[in-house]
């Protein structure tokens, strides 16, 4: 599988000046992770990334730093604006409450391949991501991503499946022709809110 190159952010929601998103735009950078503000309390981070060209995703290797839930989901550049994106990668537990209280976990990695990608996302090409990351089980940490990889499904990246990807301006466009981002994707995960929110016995 090819590594893609993540050419530039498109936008974000939040960032830790110390710790600013283009951390992410290098996987090897020694420069530290992706975090939220200190003064943003809403409990969601979001940015959306544009990769160097449009390809089928074969992988993505993520370290977390704080977060509980992930969500990734994919467009195209030459999307419009109110296009909605399509999920690739269901909102993820990475770090569970149980976690939280006993300090494990917070800086594990995930690779996420074909099998936890959803159709019809799954073997078409894209060239842009927007990755959700939800922390709802403290407001007191900053929280983030340490690193991503992306890496195609195509052995070279020579292979014919389209051209460059032309910057777009900044704002986040919300979605696709299937499933669209919710605001609190890993509420809307019914395992994880029958696991953390279970309905009142009466």
């Amino acid at each position: 599988m090819a590594p893609v190159k993540i050419s530039h952010v498109v936008s974000f929601s939040s960032q830790d000046p110390k710790y600013p998103v283009e951390n992410l735009l290098n996987p090897d950078s020694p420069r530290g992770p992706w975090l939220s503000s200190p003064q943003d309390k809403s409990g969601q981070l979001k940015v959306e990334l544009q990769l160097e060209r449009a390809v089928p995703i074969g992988y993505i290797d993520v370290g977390n730093c704080g977060s509980a839930f992930l969500q990734i989901d994919v467009g195209r550049s030459s999307w419009s604006l109110d296009r909605p994106f399509v999920t690739l990668l269901p909102a993820t537990m990475l770090m569970s409450l149980a976690d939280l209280k006993q300090g494990k976990n917070r800086s594990g990695v995930r690779m996420f391949k074909d099998d936890d990608f959803l159709a019809p996302a799954s073997g078409e090409s894209w060239d842009r991501l927007r990755l959700t990351c939800s922390q709802p089980f403290t407001r007191q940490q900053s929280f983030g991503l340490a690193f991503l990889r992306v890496c195609s499904s195509l052995d070279s990246l020579d292979d014919p499946v389209g051209g460059p990807s032309a910057p777009e301006s900044s704002r986040l466009s919300q979605g696709s022709d299937a499933q669209e981002s919710s605001p609190s994707p890993w509420l809307a995960n019914p395992s994880i809110r029958r696991t953390f929110f279970p309905d009142p016995q009466t």
